[in-house]
């Protein structure tokens, strides 16, 4: 009789395939919880017509026309749109410019080094409650942003950020990017950090000025981060209306000049401060698929390009 041949052991390289796979699953589990099955969830309920209490009436696709149709909704959806990549283009300005040059300053020897990281890794790790409060007292008309405006002669009179309808919303894309400009400086240094000593010393000697190595031999390194911290910024952004909704309620004032996706969803879906309005889970639930599909590009650009970096 023949005897049974034991199974032949796996070889290294599946080993190391099945140990990505287990370390995988806990993470997979935790996105598909969290994040697969509440856009699933979102996307079934923009169906629906439901208030949030009692039965929910199912509507197909009249939550979109009635969203992209209707002439008040269609408004206020595209103000909210128009103001967010506003918000945006100001957020992703300031996190390029101010994070590039901070990131360059920590990679020298520059005097008030320490300064600079207290000043903007500071912020980071605090609420946006926290950076709101203090944005505001900072910008408020008693405040010290005012008073040294005052006192360099700059201004006759207090101004009111917040209250006013072209500043309000600069000013809270600024209290959104002092606190995560430190996210920036830090991919952006570690990209810096990692360009290699060689191509910097051969530029040295072959005569390059400060400003030519960082245009010719650091920028192109990096691009990669630039590219990185755009995806994510606007993803954030289009996402989340934290500040608009901690500084100015639901109603996005003065006079919706503050309004974003995030606060026109939110209003949707629970109505107004004063409590007008009629709550539409389903309609604000549209919204966020409208909303998923604006920043569905950058996601998948995002995904292909990591995958074609491994």
């Amino acid at each position: 009789m023949f005897a049974l041949q034991s199974p032949k052991a796996m070889s290294f390289r599946q080993k190391e395939k099945m140990q990505y796979l287990l370390l995988l699953i806990p993470g997979c589990l935790l996105y598909g919880v969290f994040n697969l099955l509440p856009l699933i969830g979102t996307l079934v309920l923009s169906f629906y017509d439901w208030p949030g209490i009692g039965p929910a009436t199912f509507v197909g696709f009249e939550n979109f026309t009635h969203l992209l149709g209707d002439e008040y909704m269609s408004n206020q959806l595209w103000n909210a749109f128009f103001q967010t990549v506003l918000f945006f283009g100001i957020c992703i300005s300031l996190f390029l410019i101010l994070g590039t040059t901070f990131a360059l300053l920590l990679s020298w020897n520059t005097a008030g080094k320490s300064a600079y990281k207290l000043l903007f890794f500071m912020p980071y790790p605090l609420s946006a409650v926290a950076v709101a409060f203090l944005g505001q007292l900072i910008v408020d008309v008693r405040g010290p942003l005012n008073q040294i405006l005052a006192h360099w002669d700059i201004i006759s009179q207090p101004l009111m950020f917040l209250g006013n309808e072209d500043s309000a919303l600069p000013t809270i894309a600024f209290f959104q990017s002092w606190q995560k400009l430190g996210f920036s400086i830090m991919l952006i240094l570690s990209a810096i950090l990692g360009v290699r000593s060689d191509l910097l010393e051969a530029a040295v000697l072959d005569g390059a000025s400060r400003w030519q190595c960082i245009r010719y031999v650091v920028f192109p390194v990096l691009a990669p981060a630039f590219v990185l911290i755009t995806i994510l910024t606007m993803v954030d952004v289009f996402n989340n209306a934290e500040y608009v909704l901690i500084l100015m309620g639901p109603d996005a004032g003065p006079y919706y000049s503050t309004d974003i996706l995030g606060t026109f969803q939110y209003r949707t879906a629970f109505g107004t401060s004063g409590g007008s309005g009629t709550a539409n889970l389903g309609l604000a639930a549209a919204i966020g698929m409208v909303i998923s599909i604006l920043i569905l590009p950058a996601t998948i650009y995002l995904a292909l390009r990591n995958m074609r970096n491994r």
